[in-house]
């Protein structure tokens, strides 16, 4: 909520207008004001209030002021329309209704340079037209409802996994969407610990926003730059394998801005067949698993609509952290520590027991639905299909880690679309994704695809990824892939490039990747724009109070070699460098350090 001190300046007051002209246009801004205060629109040195509130949200101020070549917004007082506050830029003018334009933000939409598709969309990628991420614009998301809801949901952000029912108003520069009802909940394992939570968003089932009904918010909270989820789902879709798309939101509960989010698809229906049928209802979808490093761990929960609070169960479960490295050298297979199910660190004992790595188990398919592969989605029809994950990871068992030709590929084939797994693997490695199949066994999706018989892989949750590590950062960067944290320790990978055709179209992925996209050389116009983009807001999100309560450090990761934490670096350092800081690196410096590693590996620069 905005508050006024008296050591605000009034400043002079000047002519205030109620005349309407016949060259009038309507004026739409979105501003969060107390009771007390409304906004207006300076034309000529004319005040004109914006006197109508939208019946959609509270934060849309409407009004009518005659057209002009520039103007700009004004915070006043509602008794005497005294200037409290103005927009320190003109607005270039207009000759027709404004876009609902975000008080205080010069721009509606910001130029961004799309980063080049490098590979094709695998064959079973069919994605809808949606208009829900436009790229270079926030749109903002003003949930409103029961307070004693909303506090009851935040006191208990760690311990239970609440579901409340808000009314959602959606804005963006060229629309405003309302919906009731909408299913409200804290998102995440470790993140709610965080001060500042991430959100999942579930709407009606006759509803949808742009053809999607469930939806994330994601803090942002360890990520400094603000932009590392950004930049992996782009480089996801670049290298066309199935995945959310992500941007950015601005988001306010009641009268509380809380700041600047991430804004991506939950991957729950609608999302299977927006991505594979373009939104076909005809279309049969299988079950999509997503995998749970902690083998299905729970703690209780709760439901609550209005001051109803029922008790339910849940499915909320977290890994154990074990300790983090400090970026040195050490030998091979030797680290400090990271992150996995057993606490095990980087290299060969990386979280080696972990169930949910595709380790074969035995022929008791009861023994894979425990948890580990979570249920994201059922199918169309039936239940979930678990033999197949039992099928697939005892084909793997049975493979040879010696040498095998190229006549097995039919067979890899038969059991999984080895593609996705190609691709989506290589960009683990590429983009040091510390929260994934290789490090974690965590944070991967298999979908079982019901036409061809097989499972389908793709990542998702990107953010602790491109320089923000939880593992030696030496191997995380490192030139030789085959050293990469849970490289040699999970079951799949050696065994799938003892096939020739796989070990060389794998390591051609690397190349190409790193080569034509995950490079300064291509990368750096788009990352020095967004940070253009979301500079303003990235400080307004600092500046919003934490509605969580934070047992982490400040609300970030803490280095293992400092006492920093992810929230103690600026902006500036976090997108450029250097953050001194060796397993929190700068966007930019760590793709200087990770291509020229990844590329001098195989003989090739730039």
């Amino acid at each position: 909520m905005l508050t006024l001190s008296a050591a605000i300046r009034i400043l002079p007051a000047v002519f205030v207008t109620s005349v309407i002209a016949s060259s009038n246009i309507t004026y739409n801004v979105i501003s969060l004001v107390p009771n007390n205060t409304t906004v207006g629109v300076i034309i000529d040195s004319q005040v004109y209030p914006l006197s109508t509130v939208s019946d959609d949200s509270a934060l849309l101020h409407i009004g009518q002021a005659p057209a002009a070549d520039t103007y700009k917004y004004a915070l006043l007082f509602k008794e005497n329309t005294t200037i409290i506050e103005t927009e320190s830029f003109a607005r270039n003018g207009t000759n027709e209704d404004t876009l609902n334009e975000y008080y205080g933000r010069s721009w509606n939409s910001w130029a961004l340079d799309k980063i080049p598709t490098i590979l094709p969309p695998l064959p079973i990628i069919d994605r809808i037209e949606s208009k829900l991420h436009i790229d270079g614009e926030i749109p903002t998301i003003h949930l409103t409802g029961n307070q004693t809801a909303i506090d009851y949901m935040h006191a208990n952000q760690e311990s239970k996994d609440i579901d409340i029912y808000l009314n959602m108003t959606y804005i963006s520069p060229n629309a405003v969407k309302s919906y009731q009802n909408i299913s409200v909940a804290i998102s995440g394992h470790s993140t709610r610990s965080y001060a500042k939570l991430s959100y999942k968003l579930k709407l009606q089932k006759d509803d949808d926003l742009y053809h999607y009904r469930q939806l994330k918010l994601r803090s942002m909270a360890t990520d400094s730059s603000y932009m590392r989820e950004e930049l992996a789902y782009d480089i996801a879709e670049s290298i066309g394998i199935p995945s959310s798309r992500y941007s950015y939101a601005r988001l306010y509960m009641n009268d509380q801005p809380l700041g600047l989010f991430g804004f991506s698809e939950n991957l729950k229906n609608p999302w299977i067949k927006n991505e594979f049928a373009a939104g076909s209802k005809k279309y049969v979808r299988g079950t999509l698993f997503v995998t749970d490093v902690s083998g299905g761990q729970s703690t209780g929960g709760g439901q609550v609509m209005g001051n109803q609070i029922t008790d339910t169960m849940d499915h909320q479960a977290t890994g154990a952290m074990g300790n983090q490295t400090n970026g040195g050298s050490p030998p091979q297979n030797q680290t400090d520590g990271g992150m996995g199910g057993n606490g095990g660190g980087g290299g060969d004992s990386v979280s080696s027991a972990s169930t949910s790595d595709l380790s074969y188990l035995g022929d008791n398919v009861t023994l894979y639905s425990a948890g580990q592969y979570s249920l994201k989605e059922d199918p169309s029809t039936g239940t979930a299909n678990y033999t197949r994950i039992m099928d697939l990871t005892k084909f793997i068992s049975e493979q040879s880690n010696t040498t095998s030709d190229d006549s097995a590929i039919s067979l890899w084939q038969e059991k999984m679309d080895t593609d996705s797994f190609l691709r989506g693997l290589a960009l683990e490695i590429v983009i040091s994704n510390s929260d994934a199949y290789f490090t974690m066994a965590n944070n991967y999706i298999l979908y079982d695809d019901l036409e061809n018989e097989r499972l389908l892989f793709s990542g998702q949750d990107f953010d602790l990824s491109m320089g923000h590590t939880m593992y030696n950062v030496t191997l995380m960067n490192g030139a030789n892939y085959t050293e990469y944290p849970g490289f040699s320790t999970r079951p799949l990978m050696t065994r799938m490039l003892q096939v020739p055709q796989f070990k060389q179209d794998f390591e051609n992925l690397l190349v190409n990747i790193t080569k034509e996209l995950v490079n300064l050389e291509i990368l750096e116009t788009r990352i020095d724009q967004i940070a253009a983009m979301i500079t303003e807001d990235v400080a307004w999100d600092k500046s919003c109070a934490r509605v969580g309560s934070s047992s982490s450090s400040g609300g970030g990761v803490s280095s293992a070699d400092s006492n920093t934490t992810s929230t103690d670096i600026d902006f500036v350092s976090a997108v450029n460098g250097p953050t001194n800081v060796s397993n929190n690196l700068g966007i930019k410096e760590w793709l200087s350090l990770r291509s020229t590693n990844l590329l001098s590996y195989f003989n090739q620069t730039m």
